[in-house]
């Protein structure tokens, strides 16, 4: 079961209610599938539109806006399983300061019995599950609890001066708010402590999980895409293969990078080399550009190591019959021969089969975390923010969508509900159209037979936005 982390208490005041309760437990596992909070969609409705065959594009109802006008659409996959592994959640986060009544400095602010300073922050997440739905669904529900807990805990430095002492394991605070000194040594930006909340909120979350997957015996994963609007900027955090890419003017500004067993080939080398018990007898840790074959030992065959990014020769050796622990050829390309994403939640007890070897070992739940300043751009109606998860990228390239995005918003200039058509437009075009049995592209080749989730973030909306800082009653 989850753990519930201890929160301090307020200041007890008959005009302030209790602080805010810890992270909810999660509902039983039978009960668990839904879709997102905000198509508010009951049990019913989810089972009737959730037909792989059909596939009807599922989007928020018109009566119901989502932070910044924010547009969303999601489709189920085309059989590939019973239910749709994606979730999404877009809400706003309140930060506030956990004071305790031990303190003696609450006694020198009595104002602050009915009103405290606090931060007003937006998140966006896209969670795409294999291996059932479960972990996605966790995901979706846990998470902004664990980056709030976090980002609380920082409060008092990111959010300028309050009137109250900074923290003891922060002494040296500085009146700018932008660095913390510590002595001489070390000076650490805002940023840093930003993404460093990201990262430990990833691992939290991952621990939940574990934790749920153990006593409830269930299995499966999900990778994660986050994205913080926070003073001004946004925080991208990434554990997986989805993508976030921002469309402005006629540029594309990737925001996110894909982590797969491709791209994270040297580190789980690396980490084989470490620690060659986690491939046992099964695995070699080097790659070779075709299977070794017992005619080839003695000879010399082409090979990377985890230092290499280039190639090289080596003497081929008994131990090279061995299965590569990174082996595959582009999106075919797994860990173990098990999974092909190396970043994400979950996966707690995912074995090689028929082995007792453990894949997790080789996943991380960190994510790469980068920043934005919106401050440093001026956006324009059509300038949008696309994150959606790879069942569009898996068939649309970038300058795909960044066209029809563009063409879309031009056409529906005055449109209120533009950039959820625009979502759905998008959808449509991955998702394509059934011919003979087959779903298809408008130019014949294979549509995404994979779920899609896309949000479109209209960034003149967020980046015109005062300052996030607000004084509201807790």
């Amino acid at each position: 079961m989850f753990k519930r982390l201890k929160r301090k208490t307020a200041s007890p005041s008959s005009s302030r209610p209790p602080p805010s309760s810890p992270r909810p437990e999660p509902t039983p596992t039978h009960r668990l599938y839904c879709r997102p909070h905000f198509l508010h969609q009951g049990p019913a409705e989810t089972s009737q539109k959730g037909d792989e065959r059909a596939r009807p594009v599922l989007l928020p109802p018109k009566n119901k806006k989502l932070p910044w006008n924010t547009g969303y659409a999601e489709v189920i996959n085309a059989g590939k399983s019973i239910l749709n592994e994606d979730q999404a959640t877009c809400r706003p986060i309140f930060l506030r300061k956990a004071m305790d009544i031990e303190e003696e400095w609450i006694l020198l602010c009595p104002n602050e019995d009915t009103q405290d300073q606090g931060l007003a922050a937006t998140y966006w997440g896209l969670f795409d599950g294999h291996n059932g739905p479960m972990a996605a669904v966790l995901a979706s529900e846990q998470l902004h609890h664990c980056i709030k807990e976090q980002l609380e805990e920082i409060l008092d430095v990111i959010s300028g001066p309050c009137n109250v002492p900074p923290p003891l394991h922060l002494a040296g605070h500085k009146g700018t708010q932008t660095e913390i000194s510590y002595g001489v040594e070390k000076n650490i930006c805002v940023e840093n402590l930003v993404k460093g909340a990201l990262e430990t909120a990833f691992k939290n979350c991952d621990e939940l999980i574990e934790h749920y997957q153990a006593s409830h015996n269930q299995a499966g994963g999900c990778t994660v895409l986050v994205i913080l609007r926070l003073l001004g900027k946004l925080y991208v955090a990434n554990a997986g293969d989805s993508r976030a890419i921002i469309l402005h003017k006629t540029q594309v500004l990737p925001l996110s990078n894909e982590f797969t067993a491709v791209t994270e080939r040297q580190r789980i080398q690396h980490l084989a080399f470490l620690k060659p018990e986690l491939i046992g007898d099964v695995f070699s840790r080097y790659e070779f550009p075709r299977r070794v074959k017992r005619n080839d030992i003695g000879k010399k065959i082409l090979y990377r190591d985890y230092f290499m990014s280039g190639w090289g020769y080596k003497m081929a050796q008994e131990d090279d019959l061995k299965y590569p622990v990174v082996h595959g050829d582009g999106r075919q390309t797994r860990v173990m021969g098990t999974i092909a994403v190396t970043r994400g939640l979950g996966d707690h007890g995912l074995m090689v089969y028929d082995s007792d070897l453990q894949v997790k070992p080789f996943l991380s739940c960190i994510p790469e975390v980068t920043v934005f300043d919106l401050g440093q751009q001026e956006f324009g109606q059509s300038d949008v923010l696309v994150m959606a998860t790879d069942g569009l990228w898996d068939v649309m390239s970038n300058k795909e969508v960044a066209d029809t995005s563009q063409r879309f918003l031009e056409d529906q200039n005055h449109n209120p509900r533009r950039f959820t058509m625009l979502a759905q437009c998008l959808v449509n075009k991955a998702r394509g159209t059934l011919q003979d049995g087959d779903w298809k592209l408008e130019d014949g080749s294979f549509a995404s037979f994979d779920d899609i989730s896309v949000f479109v973030i209209p960034l003149l909306n967020i980046a015109d936005s005062e300052s996030d800082i607000g004084v509201f009653v807790i």
